[in-house]
């Protein structure tokens, strides 16, 4: 904004009515949050997010959770989906996931694989682990 519109606005709200100031359209909320409208479905998405994160593979997604939601979206409000985008961007599902307090880190756990006790990687390992220990 610049420095003349700046002073315009400010002198509105300084010397005008506040409704004056509100009815331009100026500062303040302008719509309620879609939380504020369906906040049964902001505790699902916190479960569901809680759930999808506790589990062992890491393929939780923004764009998973995005689906989900659009789905009980029009489970709840018994309507039909008309539009092939969804009702929220994914960048916003992954802005509402930080706010839920997820912290997106490596998966520092690896996997075992099944087979690896076999004899020839045993021997290999503990001349590994010994050429290690020793040099």
């Amino acid at each position: 904004m610049r420095a003349e519109a700046c002073h315009k606005w400010s002198k509105v709200l300084a010397e005008q009515d506040f409704d004056d100031f509100i009815t331009v359209e100026r500062g303040g909320k302008r719509e309620d949050a879609f939380w504020n409208v369906y906040p049964d479905l902001e505790m699902e998405a916190r479960l569901f997010v809680y759930d999808q994160c506790a589990k062992k593979e890491a393929s939780f997604t923004a764009d998973t959770l995005a689906r989900f939601i659009d789905a009980r979206f029009y489970e709840i409000t018994n309507t039909k989906k008309v539009a092939t985008g969804l009702i929220r961007s994914v960048g916003s599902w992954r802005l509402d996931i930080r706010h839920f307090g997820v912290k997106y880190t490596g998966n520092q756990g690896r996997p075992y694989f099944l087979g690896h006790e076999r004899e020839d990687v045993v021997k290999h390992r503990e001349e590994f682990v010994k050429y290690f220990i020793e040099h």
